[in-house]
């Protein structure tokens, strides 16, 4: 039983901590992009790697803005799931269906999390870059040791949902025998 009281106790300051971070991340968000110009000179500096546009329109800009806003939506998505995971665990409710589902979609937010910069990035270069003369356009297409880190976690926390799901299955087969 103590493991069980620890269980519960980690659970809720995960639980605080989950919450806390849905509610900072996005204010830290508008604060950054209300204070930020959004111009193409402050835009290549935070993107690096590309040499935007210094005629790229504003629409372009605010699109490509726009796209770097996914995978923070993503990560919020993924960080709520959590919530409610540990929002259960807190309660007592371990080995369930439901539990194992929230894993599953945690595993599925960090598989996201691996794939939105692979796809978002070459399409934001190709936003930034169009107004360049032709030979100075980019198309940039990276893999980070970061999207790696997320695909691999990504997956192993959707196979650990996939077995929390059969544990689950086997724990309510003794619970009906009982």
């Amino acid at each position: 039983m103590p493991q069980k009281h620890r269980l519960e106790n980690l659970s809720r300051i995960l639980e605080w901590a989950t919450t806390f971070s849905l509610i900072a991340i996005p204010v830290a968000t508008i604060v950054s992009l209300s204070v930020t110009p959004i111009t193409p000179e402050v835009l290549g500096q935070k993107l690096g790697h590309l040499a935007v546009s210094p005629a790229a329109t504003t629409a372009q800009i605010y699109a490509a803005v726009a796209l770097t806003l996914v995978p923070l939506a993503i990560l919020l998505f993924t960080l709520n799931t959590m919530r409610h995971l540990f929002a259960c665990y807190r309660q007592g409710r371990v080995l369930t269906d439901s539990c194992a589902a929230l894993i599953q979609r945690i595993g599925h937010g960090f598989l996201a999390l691996a794939l939105a910069p692979f796809v978002l990035r070459p399409v934001a270069s190709v936003l930034l870059t169009i107004g360049n003369a032709p030979d100075a356009r980019a198309l940039s297409i990276a893999i980070s040791s970061e999207m790696v880190f997320f695909a691999l976690a990504g997956g192993l926390i959707t196979v650990i949902g996939w077995a929390m799901g059969e544990a689950a299955d086997v724990a309510s087969e003794n619970r009906a025998f009982i």
